[in-house]
């Protein structure tokens, strides 16, 4: 499994077909924030599914971790973007946006 983060924004990383690509983002819901997906990165891509991992620390306002997986689905290139925006502000901007090509090749 590839792992990346924020650091990773607007660059582009290789996978093989059948590698699982993880990008892990900080998402703060109890401000109403949250990561949602624009571009899954097809037909080179097919998102996996994602998963929300709480601050290790209690209390309102801490962020934890949101977990987008990606696996290799055929050999090519695919953009992935994800934004983070409030659901009831769809007519504004998103506060971030995160965003690379990954490119799939044959094992």
């Amino acid at each position: 499994m590839l792992q990346i983060d924020q650091r990773a924004n607007s660059t582009e990383v290789t996978l093989a077909v059948g590698q699982i690509l993880e990008i892990a983002l900080a998402e703060n819901p109890t401000t109403g924030f949250r990561w949602g997906l624009k571009q899954s990165g097809a037909p080179a891509c097919t998102p996996t599914g994602d998963s929300y991992d709480p601050p290790a620390a209690s209390g309102v306002g801490k962020a934890g971790v949101r977990r987008w997986r990606f696996a290799g689905a055929q050999a090519g290139s695919g953009s992935i973007e994800l934004i983070y925006r409030r659901a009831w502000e769809r007519g504004t901007p998103p506060a971030q946006v995160f965003r690379i090509t990954v490119k799939v090749e044959k094992s």
